[in-house]
């Protein structure tokens, strides 16, 4: 063998290298089965029939079709100019488009659909029989949908890196415009399981597609008209700060909302004999404390007037307000017995019992969690009210002071008369929970329509001040004008000698209601149940730790 010249390889290595490459490769694939082992089935099942299904195959050609055609025509149009002129945004633009239509009305539609034809053809109950949970379920079918925009975005994204090559497109735009088109993808399928849950019968079926196809197409429509300023406007921005700022106060906003909304639709579709209410309560009290908190930090990023502090109290208290009643709606139209599966999961320490029993289900601890929430909040707004010096300009101090004193006494009569009116609908017949919120929301319609109407079919109330105490039992107007002219223009002095006595008449009628749910005890596991457990769920064996261990339970 000549020098410089590099010996063939002999046959023994060349079969060790194989046997080696043969390993290693059997490896891979024993890893990635016991993975799809662990990968909960629903997923595995719903991809398996999305995939295969007809609509998914022609909507996935007609969108790399789409692509493919706008590609030739946009670069037809531009002509010879594509060599010098940045056609990069105009790409962008029409590639994005392309892509909202199958990650915004598409997949969410497939996902509401996967779950209401499980509703709807009654082959739910062979889901609930297996080991799965609720929450499993439902995080299967999210799952499902997560793979299908996946793909969707697999086939389009490189027509939009291409893009770039166009130039007057820089990469943090491409990539937070698919971040941002992920991100509402799987918020709009997650909505859609949540409208799917609530598909009990076929008669409700076609008006909730209805609504759910209308609300898909707005919020297409409405994303479309946006992906032009956001491309052509550069609104990634790295260097600013408020760019941050606004991103991660949606993103807090979307997990908290995406967690409640998951809560939700598991709650749908579970046992009735199981804790539904506390993880939803919790979840509720997060999104609040996101809100406050968000509100905060804007105070206290950028120094602010005392017109704007008060302004934000304003608006903290404002958004409270709306969203404890919404949420006081659907917990005081809970159903009020508990299950022994969910005594059995009561607080039993005496602290965990001072905090935590507004946590149990039930409309009565549910009306006390809502108004026990809005009083903290309303003594923070006037902790922070009495520290801020005073301004003459507006909102004055005693504005802000006699609002969060209204809308207290508002909310605690509103939600404390739709929840007596509701226990005393369910000693004569069944009230469900819709109905329950639907008896919430007619209660403030009527007293806000019926003085509207007499104010409007009275000329001499018309011709007079725009309040009159006719308005009493409306909030809404009550509470405008008071922000709009101040506490003299609804006289909120003689208001408050008049809502604080009803509100105080209304808890205390809700208190004595809520004595049962307080005295309830957590209770013990019964013996037959504990050993099908201890079988099902059986103790890990000890084992020794090091060898000293071993010999010495061999001695």
């Amino acid at each position: 063998m000549s020098a410089g010249t590099i010996p063939n390889p002999s046959p023994v290595q060349e079969s060790v290298e194989q046997a080696g490459s043969m390993g290693m490769f059997t490896s891979l694939l024993a890893w990635l089965e016991r993975m799809i082992d662990r990968v909960n089935p629903i997923l595995v099942k719903e991809t398996r029939q999305a995939l295969k299904s007809r609509q998914f195959v022609a909507t996935f050609l007609i969108v790399l079709i789409a692509c493919w055609a706008a590609s030739f025509a946009v670069v037809a149009i531009i002509g010879p100019d594509v060599y010098y002129v940045a056609s990069g945004p105009t790409m962008l633009i029409v590639y994005a488009m392309i892509l909202a239509i199958p990650l915004i009305l598409i997949v969410p539609f497939t996902a509401f659909r996967s779950l209401a034809a499980e509703q709807e053809e009654n082959t739910y109950e062979l889901l609930s029989i297996t080991s799965l949970s609720a929450k499993q379920i439902i995080s299967g079918k999210l799952g499902s949908a997560a793979v299908q925009m996946m793909v969707y975005m697999c086939a389009v994204s490189p027509c939009i890196a291409f893009t770039y090559l166009l130039r007057g497109v820089d990469i943090p735009t491409i990539v937070f415009m698919l971040i941002y088109f992920m991100f509402l993808c799987m918020g709009l399928s997650m909505l859609g399981l949540q409208a799917g849950t609530s598909v009990k019968a076929r008669q409700t079926h076609v008006l909730i597609s209805l609504l759910f196809v209308l609300s898909l197409a707005i919020v297409l429509l409405s994303t479309i008209s946006v992906i032009p300023e956001f491309v052509e406007e550069g609104l990634v921005n790295f260097q600013e700060r408020w760019f941050w700022i606004t991103n991660l106060a949606a993103l807090s906003f979307y997990s908290s909302l995406f967690a409640l909304l998951h809560a939700t639709a598991a709650a749908q579709i579970g046992f009735n004999s199981d804790n539904h209410s506390t993880p939803i309560r919790k979840c509720m009290l997060i999104l609040h404390a996101c809100m406050i908190g968000w509100i905060g930090a804007i105070v206290f990023i950028e120094p602010p007037t005392i017109e704007f502090f008060l302004q934000m109290v304003l608006t903290a208290t404002a958004g409270s307000v709306v969203f404890w009643y919404i949420m006081g709606a659907f917990m005081t139209s809970e159903w009020p017995h508990l299950s022994r599966r969910v005594m059995r999961s009561l607080p039993s320490s005496t602290l965990g019992r001072v905090f935590l029993t507004w946590f149990n289900p039930g409309p009565h601890t549910g009306y006390m969690f809502a108004v026990s929430t809005l009083t903290a909040m309303t003594i923070a707004g006037l902790a922070v009210t009495a520290w801020v010096p005073t301004s003459r300009n507006w909102p004055s101090h005693n504005t802000v002071v006699y609002f969060l004193l209204l809308s207290w006494c508002y909310f605690v009569i509103f939600l404390g008369v739709g929840k007596l009116i509701t226990s005393l609908m369910r000693t004569v017949t069944y009230v469900q929970l819709s109905a329950g919120f639907l008896i919430q929301l007619v209660l403030l319609l009527i007293a806000c329509g019926i003085p509207q109407v007499i104010y409007l079919m009275t000329p001499s109330l018309r011709m007079g001040s725009d309040f009159s105490f006719l308005q009493v039992s409306n909030p809404i107007w009550t509470l405008v004008t008071l922000i709009d002219n101040g506490p003299q223009a609804v006289e909120a002095n003689t208001l408050l000698m008049i809502l604080v006595p009803t509100a105080i008449i209304v808890l205390l009628l809700n208190l004595r209601t809520l004595a049962v749910d307080i005295q309830y005890l957590p209770r013990s596991l019964p013996a037959r149940v504990a050993q099908d457990e201890s079988e099902l769920h059986p103790l890990a064996e000890v084992k020794p730790g090091n060898p000293w261990e071993e010999e010495a339970t061999e001695a």
